[in-house]
């Protein structure tokens, strides 16, 4: 299934797929994640599940292209991979940007949205 990026539907689906992962203490933060320059979402991360939208400023933001965003939800686009590539580039906090990683690297997760 792919829904519209980064829409409240998304959010949701993310919440309900990541709420089944087992809690891992640590995997917290602040995340904002932005494909292009318009479409941002922030992401409350908590023991490495997402809790929902947050209205505050992200302790790192993480742009996507709309390819990467589309290879993403197809299942072939391996966040940690990319990163380590230089194709993915976060500015801000390491932890969360780990977390971020540990969810939506996520087989579970992905396949949900």
């Amino acid at each position: 299934m792919t829904l519209a990026p980064l829409s409240d539907v998304w959010v949701e689906a993310v919440v309900a797929a990541s709420a089944q992962r087992e809690a891992i203490q640590g995997l917290d933060g602040i995340v904002t994640l932005a494909i292009g320059k318009t479409t941002k979402v922030t992401l409350d991360i908590a023991s490495g599940r997402v809790t929902g939208r947050v209205d505050a400023a992200g302790e790192v933001e993480v742009p996507f292209t709309k390819a990467q965003r589309a290879a993403w939800a197809d299942g072939e686009f391996d966040l940690c991979v990319a990163y380590m590539k230089g194709d993915l580039k976060p500015s801000g906090a390491t932890g969360p940007f780990l977390a971020l990683l540990a969810v939506m690297d996520d087989p579970a997760v992905v396949s949900a949205v």
